[in-house]
């Protein structure tokens, strides 16, 4: 299978024409992304799921233009520009509230002829209910390498796999606390709710103390750090493929504007074209910028 794979990619890159690719790179044609509500890009532009505006899937439409509807420059549209349209397939597996838990499950609807795999995932692992609920280093690292075995086992060689950071989420407190939701009612308010089930409690909740918030931020470097690791190692171990971490979605000092006016939490639509940008100048096609 390995051998039949490098083939084609071979076969691949000649009709495409990608001088810029590795040797041996597949083109990113056949997309999968593994993720959560950031993937789905949850309350981006609309309430709820706003999968034409996600980071990574997003597509653009006709009526989007007539509308003046925002535009992400996703990855796929950036694959489509660069690589052509014939033959894109862009599936996700991502799932709201999805953690690094469910990483294998996602990682099963990986194909054989898969290209492109993209994994956003730990931001539920950080955001718990409570400070008390975050997962052990060891829980998390396990969790996370079988997610990433899993991946790349079935991918054909020549397939690229772009892991992200998870999101500085002290930060996303810190600018929340000077922003309104639909410009109304102040972020801070919108919290509160956490003792309802608002999402991350564990950084958000207005019970928390400085010192809980210090330390949910060095659980959030932890786990970033675990994940750069064992993808490094993922990398090593199949050298057929092209395996790499970007770390832009935390260190990028992202504003009030690239967080959701909805609800305070997840991207806005220019959050999601900030992700879609910076992931892909960190990845393999950053000399594939040119969008029409």
């Amino acid at each position: 299978m390995r051998i039949h794979a490098a083939a084609l990619a071979c076969s691949l890159l000649v009709a495409s024409g990608a001088s810029a690719l590795e040797p041996k790179q597949l083109p990113p044609k056949h997309i999968y992304s593994i993720g959560d509500s950031i993937t789905r890009a949850f309350d981006a532009y609309l309430p709820a799921d706003n999968l034409n505006l996600s980071w990574v899937n997003g597509r653009r439409s006709a009526l989007a233009d007539l509308f003046g509807l925002p535009d992400v420059d996703s990855h796929q549209q950036r694959i489509r520009a660069n690589f052509g349209a014939a033959g894109i397939r862009n599936r996700t597996a991502a799932k709201n509230g999805a953690s690094v838990e469910q990483f294998v499950e996602q990682a099963r609807g990986v194909r054989g002829d898969d290209t492109y795999v993209t994994v956003l995932l730990g931001g539920n692992d950080v955001c718990r209910d409570s400070v008390l609920d975050l997962p052990t280093d060891q829980e998390f690292a396990v969790d996370f390498a079988n997610g990433l075995v899993e991946t790349l086992e079935r991918l054909p060689a020549g397939a690229t796999v772009q892991v992200m950071a998870i999101p500085d989420v002290k930060r996303l407190y810190e600018i929340g606390l000077d922003k309104k939701a639909l410009g109304v009612v102040d972020c801070s308010l919108v919290w509160l709710t956490t003792e309802l089930g608002f999402p991350c409690g564990s950084m958000l909740s207005p019970r928390n103390t400085a010192a809980d918030r210090a330390y949910v931020r060095q659980r959030n470097v932890g786990y970033n750090a675990i994940m750069q690791f064992l993808t490094a190692l993922g990398a090593l171990a199949y050298p057929d493929l092209f395996v790499s971490f970007s770390d832009l979605t935390f260190t990028y000092p992202f504003t009030q504007k690239h967080v959701s006016d909805i609800d305070c939490y997840h991207p806005s639509a220019r959050g999601q074209r900030l992700l879609a940008e910076g992931t892909w100048e960190e990845g393999f096609f950053r000399d594939h910028e040119k969008l029409d």
